[in-house]
């Protein structure tokens, strides 16, 4: 093995490992501390406004009720609320092996729309997937 063609790539990875355990670090010392906070996957800007992004790459809900896809509860409530105090929309997109395909739409119009609630330990609220727009065919890298 060519160790000098590697440690590049070793390297990253400890970047990558350092930051996530960074990351680790100040969301533990935040719920000590009761702050409320989550991680948001991505920010991206439409029409010359921030926007949050919920990424998800999953398979699809399927019926009964109806195909969809959806989140926990609690992320909804979460980026829901945060859209409200700040004013930049929460989108939810979703990467779907099954279909190919790229879904998204903006979280609140979805959450206004219809939707079927999971019961458990871990409930999701599931929209139906013509709820959604699709902006791409894809191919999974898995």
């Amino acid at each position: 093995m060519n160790v000098r063609l590697w440690r590049p790539v070793l390297e990253e990875i400890v970047k990558y490992t350092q930051g996530l355990e960074g990351e680790t670090i100040i969301r533990d010392e935040f719920k000590k501390r009761r702050i409320p906070h989550f991680q948001v996957d991505l920010m991206f800007e439409l029409d010359g406004k921030y926007c949050l992004a919920e990424v998800k790459h999953q398979e699809p809900f399927l019926p009964p009720p109806f195909e969809g896809h959806g989140l926990p509860l609690w992320q909804i409530d979460a980026r829901l609320k945060f859209s409200e105090k700040t004013g930049i929309d929460a989108w939810l997109f979703v990467v779907d092996p099954f279909h190919e395909s790229v879904f998204y739409q903006n979280l609140k119009e979805l959450n206004e729309g219809h939707y079927f609630d999971t019961q458990g330990d871990h409930p999701r609220r599931i929209f139906p997937l013509t709820n959604f727009k699709s902006f791409a065919k894809v191919a999974s890298r898995v």
